[in-house]
């Protein structure tokens, strides 16, 4: 009998989506949600409604924000309606991420050592593009009046120095002494400071890294730290670095000339080079520049932390519960039918579904959170209604034909599936936050069941009886 059932194509075609399934959570791995492995969720609302393009223009600006200029891993920013963003952020608490969110993402643009604009003076920010002239990828900006003769100024009383430009710039003192030393006390006389220490062959190097920028700081200030530093007798060596440089380039022969002559330019172009490593150089730079310049002013309305050891706690009630309703239903067929091989095909059909829910989350990089395991055991639940409905048709129209029976089941099970599609694509498409991952597992897991796993099973139990 096992010989025949693998005869059938519609059975071979689920035992090959299940082994893609496998291979797919094997090499890509599932990734989980918020609520399974800890960390905070921020809600943020607009001053008005937006536009569907500054709505993905707020989103992006915070993704990069927080994942690249801030080195957050793990984050996922959504919109929520038209004036609403979700954050995810994995791993930190909600005070934290608040914290983070709520950083100004101050730019500051250099030439050499002199200052001469902030995000402040960007009068406008254009995508970034091909510059078929210079044959380099670039990002045009415009700078106010008095910012374009700050560069000129500046430009040519460091005889055209480079352009270096900072996000969240800071200042940074770096300690090479033979021994480790606490310099928390010293230094809470100056401002707010964090101290790291590493030991290494030339000794331990104390990293002091302070919130103000190098020129906020101040010479005096940067002579009083030196000071107290030198004071304590164990400092062979002291240096002092700006941080948070993200790009820094020449100007060009072009506007060297320009600036040369007296002339007063608004309209710059920062290229970043050729080729695919160019392009994304400029994309990158062209969100630095517009992460200090939010289309819209935001605000944090609510927050909420899920802990690790919670999540964990999460995961394994889901797990529970998965087992507990796989149990009830194999209780359920026994007591309708009363013969364990009607059993286990139910089962195993359950099973596989759930493999390919899995596979196809691991192939569109969706998160299983609870709202998604929900969305699991309801396409499971759904699967098992649609199988019972095919076992009846068959046992107990015994007048019609194999044909006529399974026309008849599978008019039920399609009629359900059209039912259960209307009501999870609108829930969907609203994205009302974490039920958005109801409505894709339980749309993917009931188009699985309906086009692969329920005629496996119609297929399955012809050849059984």
């Amino acid at each position: 009998m096992i010989e025949k059932i693998l005869e059938e194509r519609r059975v071979r075609v689920l035992i090959a989506c299940i082994a893609i399934s496998i291979v797919l959570i094997t090499v890509r791995g599932v990734s989980t949600g918020l609520d399974l492995q800890g960390g905070s969720l921020i809600q943020i609302q607009t001053e008005r409604a937006l536009t569907p393009q500054e709505m993905q223009q707020v989103v992006t600006i915070m993704d990069e924000r927080l994942r690249g200029g801030l080195k957050v891993r793990d984050v996922k920013v959504k919109p929520w309606g038209n004036e609403y963003v979700l954050v995810y952020i994995a791993g930190i608490n909600a005070v934290e991420a608040g914290k983070i969110i709520g950083k100004p993402g101050k730019l500051t643009v250099n030439i050499g050592e002199i200052p001469v604009f902030t995000g402040g003076d960007l009068v406008r920010i254009d995508p970034f593009g091909y510059e078929a002239r210079a044959g380099s990828w670039g990002v045009p900006f415009t700078i106010s009046d008095k910012a374009a003769e700050r560069f000129r100024d500046a430009a040519i009383a460091t005889n055209f120095s480079r352009v270096y430009m900072y996000m969240d710039e800071g200042t940074q003192i770096r300690m090479l002494s033979d021994r480790e030393i606490d310099l928390n006390e010293t230094l809470s006389k100056i401002g707010k400071a964090e101290v790291r220490s590493t030991r290494g062959t030339a000794g331990v190097i104390t990293t002091i890294a302070f919130d103000k920028s190098f020129d906020e700081l101040g010479g005096e200030e940067k002579e009083k730290i030196v000071s107290l530093i030198n004071r304590t007798g164990y400092a062979k060596e002291i240096r002092i670095d700006r941080t948070g440089l993200v790009n820094d380039a020449p100007l060009s022969p072009s506007l060297q000339r320009e600036l040369a002559a007296g002339q007063v330019v608004k309209s710059l172009i920062l290229e970043t080079g050729s080729g695919e490593e160019g392009r994304e150089e400029a994309r990158r730079i062209e969100i630095i520049l517009r992460s200090g310049a939010l289309p819209i002013k935001v605000n944090i309305v609510g927050s909420y932390d899920v802990s690790a050891a919670l999540g964990e706690g999460f995961a394994n009630a889901a797990v529970l519960a998965g087992l507990l309703a796989f149990a009830g239903v194999a209780a359920v067929v026994y007591i309708r039918y009363r013969k364990p091989e009607f059993v286990l095909p139910i089962l195993l059909t359950g099973v596989s579904e759930i493999i390919i829910i899995l596979g196809a989350a691991s192939l569109i990089r969706w998160d299983i959170d609870l709202p998604a395991i929900a969305g699991i055991i309801a396409a499971v639940g759904t699967g098992v209604d649609n199988q019972i409905v095919i076992l009846d048709e068959i046992l107990m129209e015994k007048e019609k034909s194999m044909r006529a029976k399974m026309k008849g089941a599978f008019f039920i099970v399609i009629g359900s599936w059209m039912t259960l599609m209307a009501a999870m694509v609108p829930l969907f498409i609203v994205g009302f936050g974490m039920l958005q991952g109801f409505a894709v597992t339980t749309m993917i897991g009931a188009t699985a069941g309906v086009f692969i796993t329920r005629p496996a099973y119609a297929k399955i139990i012809q050849q059984m009886l």
